[in-house]
């Protein structure tokens, strides 16, 4: 048997789809092609797969990623026409390969934040919000439950890249893996920062994946 590294896209309407409802779609989309996947053994045997990353409901992303085990006999031609032919139109399939590095070598994510607002807001604005030596949010943990922490410590890199007199867009690099920050927290940060100005939408996607395999530097996970 072989492992495979799955990167697709997540877009549209998939943005709705909750983690586990995407198990249970890359779950089905595999019995409906005929894939020879790797079942585990025990009384209730399933699929062998790992998502890198969760996904937030309601951000798209660019650059999702599955690992899936297969018989060795199995193509990576024929897992990415057969899968792109049986998952949904909101997800595409993009390339299929080698399952390096690890997931759990993850260190951050890219994201593109735009936003539509109702009011006046200029670039000095924006440059407050990020210039502060302090911005506390809410995180929630597996162990400590719901704590206070400092945005800022998980925030690696900030840009506007667009502003107009009804949205503006950012790029936004927040550490993610073990150490981990959704960027919904910044959204609502700004939002607060911002107010009375009302934001009237948000529209998140993940654009990139990151490894430090040097400590130091950047590259992208697949």
């Amino acid at each position: 048997m072989k492992s495979r590294r799955v990167r697709f896209s997540k877009t549209g309407m998939g943005k709705y789809i909750s983690h586990l409802d995407l198990l249970r779609c890359f779950t089905r989309a595999i019995q409906r092609s005929g894939l020879p996947v790797v079942y585990s053994q025990g009384f209730n045997p399933h699929q062998k797969m790992t998502f890198a990353l969760p996904l937030s409901i309601g951000v798209t992303s660019e650059c999702e990623t599955v690992d899936i085990q297969f018989e060795d006999w199995v193509s990576d031609a024929e897992i990415m026409e057969k899968l792109s032919a049986n998952l949904p139109m909101d997800m595409q399939v993009l390339s299929v390969g080698d399952p390096t590095p690890k997931a759990s070598e993850i260190v951050a994510a890219e994201y593109r934040m735009e936003a539509g607002y109702n009011g006046n807001i200029d670039k000095e604005q924006m440059n407050g919000f990020f210039s502060q030596t302090e911005i506390p949010v809410t995180k929630r943990t597996k162990k400590k439950g719901e704590t206070s922490v400092n945005l800022l410590d998980y925030l690696r890199s900030w840009e506007i890249t667009g502003i107009t007199d009804t949205g503006f867009c950012i790029r936004v690099i927040v550490d993610a893996g073990e150490r981990n920050l959704k960027p919904e927290l910044l959204a609502t940060a700004l939002e607060a920062y911002l107010a009375p100005i009302e934001i009237t939408e948000w529209d998140i996607t993940r654009k990139r994946i990151f490894v430090c395999p040097d400590g130091e530097t950047l590259s992208e996970f697949c």
